[in-house]
Formats: C-alpha cells, structure tokens, sequence
C-alpha cells in the first residue's frame, strides 16, 4: 500500500520563495558589485569561460543549500520544488531587469570586456536556481 501526500501551498510559501530568491540576488549582486571587477575575466579566453562555469557550479550549491532551509518546515514535493525554483528564478530577474534598466543596460562596475561574460554567469546561473530543487534528495520521511 502507497501512501500520498498532497502538498497544499499557500501565499506564505510564495512569499518565502521570493524572500528566498531576493536574498540570494542581494549576496550575489553585492559580491558582483564589489569583487566583480576583479573576478568576472575579460571576454575572449577559455579559461574566462571555465572561471565562469565553477562560479556558477558555487551558485548551483548556494541554491541546493537553499532549497534545504526552504523546505525544512514543508513537505518535499515536485510542486514545491518547482514553485521554489521558479519564484526564486524569477525574482532574481525582474531584480536584474530594474539593474539593467536603471543602469542603461550595462551591468554596474564591469568594463565593455566583462558584459558578455557577466551575461554568461547570470543566465547559468538562473537556469541553476530552476533546477537545483530537483537535485536534492527526497526529504525522509
């Protein structure tokens, strides 16, 4: 005999995962904002896109690590791994989004030569937060 649980998800969650997901943009951004100019490479070099893999592979583990404390007081389920990758995703980008705008689509503190790298961490690492839920171990029951 299965037994299923059915997750129930509530406004509470939603505005967890966007606490969550702006909590993790506020840290990474501020990390760019300071160290950006120093650890994003200039755009042209293999070793600039191996740099920028591992960068996003430390993301990848942030969001794991995440998606840990998120789901400690909840009951793992596919729709909270998606509703927690996807709030987070998405709130990360519309706050990028307003950065870009205000800064007149540059990202701040970066030279010409560091844009496109920049670009190359940010999308991985979105695409990192979507799918790191879904690489976490089944919660035990």
């Amino acid at each position: 005999m299965t037994s299923t649980t059915q997750t129930v998800l509530n406004r509470r969650d939603v505005l967890s995962a966007i606490r969550y997901g702006a909590t993790i943009w506020v840290v990474a951004t501020g990390l760019l904002a300071t160290l950006g100019s120093v650890l994003i490479p200039e755009a042209g070099s293999w070793g600039g896109v191996f740099l920028i893999v591992g960068f996003a592979v430390l993301a990848l583990d942030l969001a794991v690590v995440t998606y840990l404390l998120y789901r400690r007081t909840r009951n793992d389920s596919i729709t909270l791994r998606l509703l927690f990758g996807t709030v987070t995703a998405a709130t990360g980008l519309l706050l990028d989004a307003v950065v870009y705008a205000v800064a007149v689509a540059r990202y701040p503190f970066l030279s010409e030569n560091q844009q496109g790298p920049v670009a190359f961490l940010l999308l991985f690492a979105y695409g990192f937060l979507l799918i790191a839920p879904h690489l976490v171990s089944k919660k035990p029951e």
